[in-house]
């Protein structure tokens, strides 16, 4: 059996149970119920929920920064447009965090049927061929469902890396339901961001796929700017890297929570087979290509909320800095 030393600590301590911890305990509580509740009237509330907040001051800052995202990924968007984009966006938000429970409380043969696993072919083609899987996977409200009920709860050997929360009761709920089929591997596993990329390198070239969330801004020194839809983004320049070191494939990977069957998509498009190239900004302007192509799949789940252009080309300028 491979070791893997992860930083995440999964278990409980007195400390949790103070007074301070009971009203996540409470929420903990609400999100086992709601994961028995039927999805369709789940999914009805969740939506009525979010039509009731859409306009609720708390959600002013996310919504004006997702608004300034839009406008530089699709500058032809008009206001209503952005509107339209974002009251789907925040239905998706509800309908998906009620269905979060579903991940850490119900059975791998019910999470397979909540999930359709569109391209998984892709994922048998390379298991058959003994090849590792960097999944590239951009930040969409639904990725744990990929990750854990489509990728992990299906048998395949899966690491990736979070970071911590800083509510530790949180923090356990989410490592542990991350973590709660690949513990009965044995490869793969959920490392800290603090730990770098060895870690992943050697659990993919032990056959443990790698779930990849490629689009976070990591600032100035350590990216390189490509173009993402009609702007630049600072982008992580690590995919050919990862690909090589790893001797791995890459298949890019989108999850979206499909309201009409109640079910969530997790769509696999082919393998990206020309990275590595040997070419950082090729490798990063093939990344950022591919996804544009899986965010079209459904725009209105990507997390738009994200500081995505904190680093911009000209130097000094903040676009959120009233955000």
């Amino acid at each position: 059996m491979t070791q893997y030393n992860s930083r995440f600590d999964t278990s409980l301590k007195a400390q949790h149970f103070l007074p301070k911890y009971w009203g996540t305990w409470i929420l903990l509580g609400l999100l086992f119920i709601a994961s028995f509740i039927p999805t369709g009237i789940r999914d009805k509330f969740a939506a009525w929920l979010a039509d009731r907040f859409y306009n609720a001051k708390f959600l002013n800052k996310r919504k004006k920064i997702a608004f300034i995202n839009i406008g530089l990924c699709f500058p032809e968007y008009s206001e209503l447009e952005k509107d339209l984009l974002m009251r789907e966006n925040l239905r998706s938000v509800a309908q998906i965090t009620l269905a979060l429970g579903e991940i850490a409380f119900r059975s791998p043969s019910f999470l397979k049927k909540r999930v359709n696993f569109i391209g998984e072919h892709y994922v048998k083609e390379a298991e058959a061929a003994g090849q590792a899987i960097i999944f590239l996977a951009p930040h969409c409200y639904g990725l744990d469902f990929a990750g854990v009920a489509a990728i992990s709860a299906r048998g395949y050997p899966l690491s990736s890396m979070f970071n911590d929360y800083k509510n530790p009761i949180f923090d356990w709920f989410v490592t542990n339901y991350r973590t709660r089929f690949s513990r009965l591997n044995d490869k793969g596993t959920l490392y800290h961001r603090s730990e770098g990329l060895k870690p992943c390198i050697k659990s993919l070239r032990d056959k443990a796929h790698f779930y990849y969330l490629p689009d976070e801004d990591h600032g100035r020194d350590s990216s390189l700017f490509a173009s993402f839809f009609a702007t630049q983004k600072a982008t992580l320049p690590v995919i050919g890297r990862l690909a090589k070191l790893g001797r791995a494939i890459v298949i890019p990977t989108y999850t979206s929570y499909n309201a009409k069957t109640g079910k969530v998509d997790v769509i696999c498009h082919a393998p990206l087979t020309d990275i590595p190239s040997g070419d950082e900004q090729k490798d990063t302007d093939l990344m950022n290509a591919a996804i544009e192509r899986v965010v079209n799949e459904n725009r209105a789940q990507y997390m738009w909320t994200l500081k995505l252009f904190k680093t911009r080309p000209e130097v000094g300028l903040k676009i959120y800095k009233q955000g």
